[in-house]
């Protein structure tokens, strides 16, 4: 059995980097899967949409099963999945086989997602602030590996499912790997007084005023940085006349300001507190998103590129955040609802852009993006003062 904690936080690390891989190449190869198919823009981002849907839903169901079972079970479900499911893709060639595909691949994410935040708990609870922000820079590590292999498979005439065949191999060792691990045992007993008194426990969780608001100011920023990870290289390469291999490059140096921002904010929140960091990435996010939109060529795309830094510490801020305001047994529900609801914004947002797309054109249906990004700074500058009061009875 594998007991070494910093052996399973390297397989944390990979985990959560094999979600980051995930998103960035089904954003980066939505362009060679319309040409693949032959869909439309709204039955293209379809794709984006179910996997974010499952990813969303079992974020929470996988929150729930944290609490319930060890979490090296829940990442090795996961990582099984995840594996399988891509190893799949693109053997069929019909387009709702492989819609399925992505939706179970989705639910391996989430599982993912969710056992690597709890397992950090787990291990490090006095440092946990530390290593969410170092265990999201895997994520982004991740994005950007995979932007790159895009990159270079799609300049080579590979096919599009090739980069997902290689994440797929990966993640069934990593899944393979956590069924022989020993480091978290379940926080509870799966039976009714157990129950119950967990269910007591979230009553309080959805009555306490200062997580539900924070719940609000996630969903609209979380559903901001999915909208644009997912759109950014359709709409470079449909709005701005960029080649989808270039555009893919784009994408990876999003995601290498986001790695950059996030190991930043892992010493950063050490020293400042969580709500000024959050603030000035919500403001940095609106302006360089609207500047993005705005403006064309170069600087343009230095602007799309600069919301990846914007990005980087709002997950793993309003996770720490959250992780402070509500009991530590039941941190599996809070993140994976945080997660799960933050994920659905992010389905919705993209579902409405591609959607209105079909009518007005991608160019001007981006602005459901940059609209969202400037309701998270408005929403969470008029509820800052509650967050302020709950940072500091933080535990």
């Amino acid at each position: 059995m594998i007991r070494n904690k910093y052996t399973i936080l390297g397989m944390t690390f990979v985990s959560l980097g094999l979600l980051g891989a995930l998103l960035s190449a089904i954003g980066a190869s939505l362009p060679a899967i319309q040409k693949f198919f032959g869909t439309s823009i709204g039955q293209t981002g379809s794709v984006s949409v179910v996997f974010q849907l499952t990813y969303a839903v079992f974020c929470f169901l996988g929150g729930f099963l944290t609490d319930f079972f060890s979490k090296d079970r829940v990442l090795a479900v996961g990582g099984l999945l995840y594996g399988l499911c891509t190893l799949l893709l693109g053997l069929s060639s019909s387009f709702s086989v492989n819609l399925v595909l992505f939706a179970l691949a989705g639910i391996g994410g989430g599982l993912l997602f969710i056992g690597a935040n709890t397992m950090i708990v787990i291990l490090f609870p006095e440092r946990r602030g530390k290593f969410f922000n170092l265990l999201h820079l895997c994520f982004a590590i991740g994005s950007v590996l995979a932007s790159l292999f895009v990159s270079g498979f799609l300049y080579l005439g590979s096919r599009w499912n090739t980069v997902f065949r290689l994440f797929g191999f990966i993640a069934v060792l990593i899944g393979v790997l956590f069924l022989f691990t020993k480091a978290a045992a379940s926080s509870a007993k799966l039976d009714r007084a157990a129950l119950k008194r967990l269910f007591g426990t979230y009553k309080r969780m959805l009555a306490n005023r200062a997580f539900l608001e924070l719940l609000v100011a996630n969903t609209l920023a979380i559903a901001t940085q999915f909208g644009t990870i997912y759109l950014l290289v359709l709409f470079l390469t449909n709005t701005r006349s960029v080649p989808p291999p270039s555009a893919s490059l784009v994408l990876a140096v999003y995601f290498v300001l986001l790695g950059s921002g996030r190991l930043i904010c892992s010493f950063l929140i050490s020293y400042q507190p969580i709500t000024r960091i959050a603030r000035l990435l919500l403001a940095l996010l609106f302006v360089s998103l609207l500047a993005g939109w705005l403006t064309r060529g170069p600087f343009s795309i230095m602007c799309f590129i600069i919301s990846g830094l914007a990005s980087s510490g709002l997950m793993p801020s309003f996770l720490t955040l959250a992780s402070h305001m509500l009991p530590k047994e039941i941190s599996g529900l809070s993140l994976g609802f945080m997660s799960m609801i933050g994920g659905l914004g992010g389905m919705a947002l993209t579902k409405l852009a591609t959607w209105i797309a079909g009518s007005i054109g991608l160019n001007l249906a981006f602005l459901v993006v940059v609209f969202t990004a400037m309701a998270a700074l408005g929403y969470f500058t008029l509820k800052l003062r509650h967050f302020q009061e709950a940072e500091k009875g933080r535990v």
